[in-house]
């Protein structure tokens, strides 16, 4: 994810192994080592909170949504914890793709086939976890400019437009390419905002049969 100086925040590690890595990723291409989570097997996506200091992490095995501190290398804290943020089975992630818009925090949680939304509180945190959308496979998502969110479901092999109104609409499916999409994000140069741009594995974690 970037921050609104541009600056490039990536999480990983060993998935099943803590630590959890963040790294700080500079325009020059300098990498720094920001944080490491001593208890997250399972580092996922990540968003800049509002507040323009803290970093939401969604660590997808153990429920949490997690909170980095962009400023000061090396601390953290537990944002959320939900029962509801665990996966369903331990071969599929938990809370996956996680973003901000309109003073709500959005999390797919991919293993439970949900879409979480919590209101932000005046002091930054998360009110209570509500069920968005349901029966909705969702890794990574982006919202639209109209509000409505595109959504990677990655096993489901397709690309999927969830209105405002609840209606969704797929837009792209193994034909087109996505077959184990898995993120997608719009474009940010001159011109390009209206280009969703989409990540897939070709299937290799799900293979497509038929």
């Amino acid at each position: 994810a970037f921050d609104k100086d541009g600056v490039l925040w990536a999480t990983g590690g060993t998935p099943g192994q803590p630590p959890g890595l963040v790294w700080r990723i500079l325009a020059d291409g300098a990498v720094e080592e920001w944080a490491q989570v001593s208890n997250a097997p399972f580092l996922n996506g990540c968003a800049p909170h509002p507040d323009g200091r803290s970093l939401l992490v969604c660590e997808s095995m153990t429920g949490r949504v997690l909170g980095v501190d962009m400023r000061e290398r090396g601390a953290w804290w537990t944002s959320i914890a939900d029962e509801r943020l665990r996966p369903a089975d331990p071969d599929t992630p938990g809370a996956n793709g996680i973003k901000v818009r309109d003073g709500a925090l959005w999390v797919s949680v991919t293993g439970r086939n949900t879409l979480l939304r919590a209101p932000l509180q005046a002091d930054g945190s998360a009110a209570v976890l509500e069920v968005a959308a349901a029966n909705l496979r969702a890794d990574d998502f982006a919202f639209a400019p109209d509000g409505a969110l595109l959504l990677a479901t990655h096993p489901a092999h397709s690309v999927v437009r969830l209105a405002a109104d609840g209606t969704r609409t797929t837009l792209a499916g193994p034909e087109q390419g996505a077959a184990g999409s898995t993120a997608c994000a719009f474009g940010r140069a001159a011109g390009d905002a209206g280009a969703l741009y989409v990540t897939t594995n070709g299937g290799l974690t799900a293979p497509r049969i038929g």
